[in-house]
């Protein structure tokens, strides 16, 4: 038994005594504050959900906090001790551990060496070379106290879907606070269900039930019911400062909203009354037929109507993601074939952005954007070759460019400094908007969304929310893949169920008449059935 999980067993009521404190803390990038003296603070044994807005501070503070940022002023605290961490090393000596945004993996190493990545000098032989197979014996016990099942530690990282990197990050904080011996460890969670499906989800809320009473744990997350449903205390920073802090029982999701936005969250989340009706004989802008691939999805058909949003349901490894990633071009298919408009697209992701398919993948660091070019080059950049062109070879209309990103940066709420600012400089939610700018600019006939609210703030939801809604109006078919299950009915016309690789089930989602969340999981779940009325795939 790990020294956490003994803890766990007996673990004290959550005691008052602060761990971590951060007072009047100001970060400044530039000319931009970025934080103007919050405040934050975490008990011995408590949980604190951390909720802001896009770019209101909330990942700038636990960087500082990590060791990744110094900070201009203020005072840092542990157990009412100045520290001061140059480095996340650092930081985990003191024993603080962090869950980053996006899962901090190196994908050509094999899986047990990123658990104790930049920890391996403790498992050396006498000789001093690694001892690989004390590294995996300690992984697979990591992960099977984490609870994440069905990964070969011995396998390279980056073979593993994004739902299974961000277990394996959520895994390693324990594994490491366990082998440094820290038994009340420090631990920040930064938007960690993002990119998780529901099981996965229910993994890590069991973790951190786990922690509670044994760690000081910050929990960063724009779903707002688990943030009531897991923590003892809410904070919320806005436009970096921190504007409320208080007792998490008797706070609603109507009240954080307000306090995040400044405003009441609508009751027409997700504009319902703005989706489009489908006539039953509408001839299909999108079809697929009986397509299979990745060895993953062995056969799904169906069929997209102009103005109609679409969505994929399903359990990570269901398959769900790789059909749209076939839809996009960028899974080929093993089988079958993808028409538009009763045209084949074959070839690849470039020869359906060609065709008219346009396609938003939920890793956006790795295939979305060039992180380190700025906001207008990533906008233009899928549109060099037509939207921005001119009649003289190597040069593209700037004023152009310039003026439609600045157009979707006002649009979509992007909070930065200006349109030539790094997107790594911006926050998670605010990059994401700049990489559904980037395809919606196209005007596409097809439109694939994987996660495309991950890491996105309720407020700012709203405006991709009105977006898609307006882009469907227009005549575009919408593929929408998402974990978010709530968002999902919300938005689709009809949803596929895909479970186990094959496209079982559409269920009808009219405005005023959505499907209960609760049915569509067991559908989703192989062996199950659920009351509402179905179609087979």
């Amino acid at each position: 038994m790990t020294v956490l999980e003994e803890e766990a067993v007996a673990h004290e009521p959550v005691r008052a005594e602060p761990r971590l404190q951060a007072h009047d803390i100001v970060k400044t990038f530039g000319a931009n504050r970025a934080l103007k003296g919050v405040d934050l603070t975490v008990g011995d044994g408590e949980v604190v959900g951390l909720i802001g807005e896009n770019g209101a501070g909330k990942s700038t503070i636990l960087n500082i906090v990590s060791g990744v940022l110094p900070f201009d002023s203020g005072t840092l605290q542990l157990d009412g001790r100045d520290i001061a961490p140059k480095s996340y090393q650092e930081a985990n000596k003191l024993g603080i551990f962090r869950v980053f945004q996006e899962a901090n993996l190196v994908d050509t190493l094999p899986v047990y060496q990123n658990v104790f990545f930049g920890w391996e000098h403790l498992f050396r032989t006498r000789l001093g070379g690694l001892d690989h197979r004390a590294l995996r014996r300690a992984a697979s016990t990591a992960l099977e106290s984490a609870g994440v099942d069905g990964v070969d530690v011995s396998a390279p990282t980056g073979v593993l879907a994004p739902g299974q990197k961000q277990s394996l990050d959520i895994a390693r904080v324990t594994a490491l606070a366990d082998l440094l011996e820290v038994e009340r460890p420090v631990v920040l969670f930064d938007e960690p269900t993002t990119a998780l499906d529901s099981e996965h989800e229910d993994n890590f809320l069991l973790l951190l039930k786990r922690l509670r009473g044994v760690a000081a744990v910050v929990f960063v997350s724009h779903r707002l019911p688990e943030i009531i449903e897991t923590t003892d205390r809410i904070t919320v920073f806005k436009d970096g400062e921190s504007v409320a802090d208080r007792p998490t029982q008797g706070t609603d999701e109507s009240e954080l909203h307000r306090l995040m936005v400044g405003r009441l969250r609508t009751e027409n989340y997700y504009r319902e009354h703005a989706q489009v009706e489908i006539a039953a004989q509408t001839p299909p802008r999108l079809v697929v037929e009986s397509v299979a691939g990745a060895g993953v999805l062995r056969e799904a058909s169906l069929a997209v109507a102009p103005g109609e949003i679409l969505g994929l349901a399903g359990t990570e490894g269901s398959g769900k993601r790789v059909l749209g990633e076939i839809v996009a071009g960028a899974v080929r298919a093993t089988a079958g074939r993808v028409l538009l408009d009763g045209q084949e697209v074959t070839g690849d992701i470039g020869e359906h952005v060609r065709a008219g398919i346009a396609y938003v993948p939920p890793d956006r660091s790795e295939k979305g954007l060039v992180t380190s070019s700025s906001i207008v080059d990533n906008i233009q950049l899928a549109s060099l070759h037509d939207l921005f062109a001119t009649r003289r070879v190597g040069l593209w209309a700037v004023g152009r460019a310039r003026k439609v990103a600045d157009q979707y940066v006002d649009e979509l709420g992007i909070v930065t400094q200006g349109i030539d600012a790094p997107v790594s400089s911006l926050s998670g939610g605010n990059a994401q908007k700049v990489l559904i700018a980037k395809w919606l600019l196209r005007k596409p006939d097809v439109l694939v969304l994987d996660e495309p609210t991950q890491g996105v703030d309720t407020g700012a939801r709203e405006g991709i929310y009105d977006l898609l809604r307006k882009v469907a109006a227009e005549g575009t078919a919408i593929v929408l893949v998402s974990d978010d299950l709530p968002e999902l009915i919300g938005l689709s016309n009809r949803i596929a169920v895909v479970t186990e690789g094959r496209l079982v089930a559409t269920v009808d989602a009219p405005a005023g008449a959505k499907p209960d969340e609760h049915d569509l999981v067991a559908l989703m779940i192989p062996g199950t059935t659920s009351p509402v009325p179905t179609t087979t795939g």
